[in-house]
Parts: C-alpha cells; sequence; structure tokens
C-alpha cells in the first residue's frame, strides 16, 4: 500500500487519501485480515483520516479567505464608481476647467 510520500508532491492528495480509507475499511470488514496486520491497518486509517480533515480545514480556510477578499474588493470597487447624481457633477468640473492653463 501506499504511504503519506509516495506521491511526486510528497504529500498524499485527499483523493488518493479516501481511495486508500475504502481499501483499509473493506479490509477490515473482511474476515480474512490478518490479527498481525490490524493494528498497522488501523493505525494507517488514523493517519489517513487525519490527513483529509487537514486538506478539508484548509481548503475551508482558503474558500473563507478568497470569499472575503471578494468582498473587500467588491466594496472597495463599490467606493471608486462615482454614484448616481455624481457622474454629471464631475463632467461640469472638467468642462469648467477644460480652459485652464497648467502651467
Amino acid at each position: 500500500m501506499s504511504t503519506p510520500n509516495d506521491d511526486a508532491g510528497g504529500e498524499l492528495g485527499y483523493a488518493e487519501a479516501m481511495t486508500e480509507l475504502e481499501g483499509i475499511l473493506e479490509e477490515l470488514e473482511g474476515d480474512h485480515l490478518d490479527v498481525d496486520v490490524l493494528a498497522e491497518r488501523v493505525r494507517r486509517a488514523s493517519e489517513l483520516i487525519k490527513l483529509c480533515r487537514t486538506r478539508i480545514s484548509r481548503a475551508q480556510e482558503d474558500v473563507n479567505r478568497i470569499v472575503t477578499d471578494l468582498e473587500v474588493f467588491e466594496s472597495e470597487l463599490g467606493g471608486v464608481a462615482p454614484a448616481d447624481g455624481d457622474e454629471d457633477e464631475l463632467d461640469g468640473d472638467v468642462a469648467a476647467h477644460e480652459g485652464d492653463e497648467l502651467f
């Protein structure tokens, strides 16, 4: 069976961990599991469950951070755009100063 460091990235992915967990569960549910291997399989299942929980937690944190960033971006964008009615006022200011010399 594979270990957490088997893939090229150095750590087993969520999908691979779940697949391995399903295999272990099938082994544990079967009658042919050697008692000498039982503790090893339960230990490995525990490691995989921790890995999956960590991946889920990180993904949730990433999603929350992305949503927060989008909300901040939208609120900043909303503050930059002129509000209704302000656009005409801006145009009037520009038109009033078009003939002014800067230097």
